[in-house]
């Protein structure tokens, strides 16, 4: 019994388990008992194709494709500069657009938005037909006056995007930076406009969320003046001078309510509270409200930009008195 347990161990190695047989065929992964066909011995793993060339030229082509050597024979010489020619690809116009944009550091949704612009636009019609009439400044290069027309779009698109924001942007300093003038930026925010407004929907509303707020603030200072004036005089009064207010608010292009988000102008640069304010105040000269009455308000109801305001209608107050008398 002990004899049989320690058997030659080498012996047994060589052996299938299976049927004893000591021949062994190569297969895919591992080697194979030659009579019963079970796995031996995995084989070791195979690394593939090794290219001969490990160091390639810097600058080397690394596209797909074929390459000629140098040659001496005409015919494929010419070839060869067929085959470059057919397979080099050159930035177009709207490529140094959007690098422009990418380059301006206006964060990854505008981005985003301004190239949807310009790509837009751009398929409607060629950008690059409609470059003639930018030229920058005079007696630059080719080459600048390329990459000056490709600012102005890209500052052209951040204008469409942000053109509801009251707040500084990035595309005010961009401006700046690449010495871009007025009138070209105008005319190709105009181009773009025409371009997308049909195409992109979501460009007439994307500051809804922004101008519907202005609109509450404007609405709010306006309710907070009337109630204020009904205690200084009467609630006939006040809100007579309110709804004036608010029809003048409208006429400087502001936005007062819910329904004036989609066609308001925002021709001002002014606070809520100002706008708000100078309405009010004006309304109240139209139905005939004393100028003490107006400073009393103002002084309950104070907003930190229209104290000249006020002083302003005192003088016109004044000059009116003087007139009459006369």
């Amino acid at each position: 019994m002990v004899f049989q347990n320690d058997r030659n161990n080498d012996d047994n190695t060589d052996r299938c388990p299976e049927c004893g047989s000591n021949e062994t065929e190569i297969g895919d992964t591992h080697e194979h008992c030659s009579d019963c066909g079970i796995q031996r011995e995995s084989l070791e793993l195979d690394t593939g194709f090794v290219p001969a060339n490990l160091n390639a030229a810097v600058g080397a082509n690394e596209g797909l494709g074929g390459a000629m050597g140098p040659t001496n024979d005409n015919f494929y010489r010419r070839l060869d500069r067929l085959h470059r020619r057919a397979t080099h690809v050159e930035p177009d116009f709207i490529d140094g657009i959007i690098g422009e944009l990418r380059d301006s550091a206006v964060g990854r949704n505008s981005f985003a938005a301004a190239c949807a612009i310009i790509e837009a636009a751009d398929a409607k019609e060629a950008l690059g037909r409609k470059r003639h009439k930018m030229r920058g400044n005079q007696g630059t290069s080719k080459d600048d006056d390329k990459q000056y027309r490709q600012r102005i779009y890209a500052a052209a698109a951040l204008l469409l995007l942000f053109q509801y924001r009251r707040q500084e942007t990035r595309v005010h300093s961009l401006i700046g930076e690449w010495s871009l003038d007025k009138n070209d930026l105008i005319n190709a925010k105009k181009i773009l406009w025409v371009l997308v407004r049909s195409e992109l929907s979501w460009l007439t509303n994307a500051n809804d969320d922004e101008v519907r707020a202005r609109a509450n603030d404007i609405a709010l200072r306006l309710t907070v003046y009337r109630d204020h004036l009904a205690e200084q005089e009467d609630r006939v009064t006040a809100f007579a001078v309110h709804e004036t207010a608010v029809g003048i608010t409208r006429q400087m292009g502001e936005p007062v309510s819910v329904g004036d988000v989609q066609h308001h102008a925002m021709t001002t640069e002014w606070p809520p509270g100002t706008v708000a304010g100078r309405a009010f105040f004006a309304a109240m000269m139209q139905h005939g409200l004393p100028r003490e009455c107006i400073t009393e308000l103002h002084t309950v109801a104070h907003f930190y930009n229209l104290d000249s305001f006020v002083d302003r209608l005192g003088v016109q107050n004044r000059d009116d008195n003087v007139e009459e008398e006369a």
